[in-house]
């Protein structure tokens, strides 16, 4: 749509890629006929509470399954767990502390069995180039505010300290890192360890995407990948496949 300022990017239910929008709509991609339906429920009940919706980091804990969307804003230090699918209501805030003032720049959430609740929440950050792993009580009842613990901090990048943590996604064992370049996108994949924390470097590529804002993954058939990325400038999500050498 017009004006939606497309952000950050997940693998969604029914065969669909959700993105975020810096605007505060969600935007659920049909992968089929690449059709749009547009969720303006955060601006139209809960404006009052939150102000302005800066949307920049989304994922899904099971995009099959789940009723519930992660949502991270950047001007904002907290993630919301919302609905998006019954009531498009937000159910619970999750503060980070440790994160600052500058809010999440990119989201996405790591399966594991370290996890007394069943995973970790990587979180990019734009001003200290820096991955924040967290902790959020998911199987606790603690009440729609509650609040997340930092597991570690990573920077990925050597000397990318200032860089844009673009977009974050996991697939079938392995983090996509994706920093903005400005004219293009680089990102880096590494594998995930069995407590739930980074390996080593897999590989790294180039990606002639300009503007990235979001990256969003699965694994197909034949041990390919499906990369997709979210561009703002371009107002256009760009599909890829992947294999690794």
């Amino acid at each position: 749509p017009n004006g939606a300022g497309p952000s950050g990017a997940s693998i969604g239910p029914r065969n669909s890629l959700v993105v975020v929008s810096d605007g505060g709509s969600l935007l659920f991609v049909d992968l089929e006929d690449f059709t749009v339906r547009e969720d303006k429920a955060l601006n139209d009940k809960y404006r009052d509470a939150y102000g302005w919706f800066d949307l920049e980091g989304i994922t899904m804990t099971n995009y099959e399954k789940s009723t519930y969307l992660y949502l991270g804003m950047e001007n904002m230090a907290v993630v919301l767990e919302y609905d998006w699918r019954d009531t498009q209501r937000i159910y619970r805030r999750f503060d980070l502390p440790g994160l600052g003032n500058e809010g999440i720049q990119s989201l996405t959430w790591v399966p594991t069995e370290a996890s007394t609740h069943q995973g970790y929440f990587y979180m990019g950050s734009r001003a200290k180039g820096s991955i924040f792993i967290y902790e959020l009580p998911l199987l606790d009842s603690a009440g729609p505010e509650a609040q997340a613990t930092l597991r570690d901090r990573w920077t990925p990048l050597e000397g990318g300290g200032d860089r844009n943590i673009a977009g974050l996604a996991y697939s079938a064992g392995y983090i996509f890192v994706s920093y903005d370049d400005v004219n293009s996108n680089h990102v880096l994949i590494y594998p995930i360890l069995a407590n739930g924390l980074y390996g080593e470097l897999a590989e790294q590529y180039q990606v002639d995407v300009v503007d990235s804002q979001g990256i969003a993954v699965r694994l197909r058939a034949n041990n390919t990948w499906e990369v997709y990325f979210t561009s703002d400038s371009q107002a256009a999500v760009f599909a890829y496949t992947f294999q690794f050498v």
